[in-house]
């Protein structure tokens, strides 16, 4: 597949799970189970450890549709203080909703290089850019993706060095100095990188037809 039809069903297959119905979170659910099986489930390690840096926002998101949405008390028993039924479930609703948007992200980087998804993010946005801004924009969006692995290494490189005995605010600032350091020593190597950009090719019409009929799937479950 095209890696501009890959970020366009991409896209598709967002706006449907932003409005989380259940129709839709399931097949969802099964067409990633059906790609990550088929392309051997690459970078599943790396996929639980986004979602557990996850668990707080994930946390926040619970409460908050939880005790902040009217409906009838989940537990009766603990009067105003309870959350709503109708709040629960719609917070895990949005819960496997941004779980789901995670693991299409991280399949689309796992299957995706940089020599076909940088040409491909230029060929999206070309309608509504210059060449030039076009070439810059991409590559920013390019290293910013890539640039979350970097400093996720960096981190765990940097508590290895100055492992956390305790988290007190001294502990603490020799771990952020160690990685401030890091990070420094590797933008100085990385200054002299040169990123080759590919022509972009035009994708064969007929993948189109995979994008559109996942957005006439998203229309009939909403």
């Amino acid at each position: 597949m095209h890696p501009l039809i890959r970020i366009s069903a991409l896209l598709v297959f967002i706006v449907g799970l932003a409005f989380a119905r259940p129709l839709f979170l399931a097949t969802g659910t099964g067409l990633l189970l059906v790609l990550y099986s088929v392309t051997g489930f690459p970078g599943l390690a790396s996929l639980l450890q986004m979602t557990l840096r996850l668990r707080w926002l994930l946390l926040a998101i619970l409460l908050v549709y939880g005790w902040w949405t009217p409906g009838n008390d989940l537990f009766p028993f603990m009067g105003a203080w309870s959350p709503t039924s109708e709040g629960v479930f719609t917070g895990l609703l949005r819960i496997f909703s941004l779980l789901l948007i995670v693991a299409a992200v991280h399949l689309l980087l796992q299957l995706t290089s940089r020599s076909e998804l940088l040409p491909a993010i230029m060929q999206a946005i070309s309608p509504v850019t210059t060449e030039t801004a076009r070439s810059r924009l991409a590559v920013r969006i390019l290293l910013t993706l890539e640039a979350v692995t970097k400093v996720q290494l960096l981190v765990s490189d940097a508590l290895k060095q100055r492992p956390l005995q305790d988290y007190s605010l001294e502990t603490l600032g020799l771990a952020a100095r160690a990685l401030y350091r890091s990070v420094l020593d590797r933008a100085d190597r990385s200054a002299g990188e040169v990123i080759d950009v590919p022509t972009p090719e035009t994708p064969p019409f007929w993948q189109w037809l995979i994008p559109a009929g996942l957005g006439a799937a998203v229309y009939l479950s909403i």
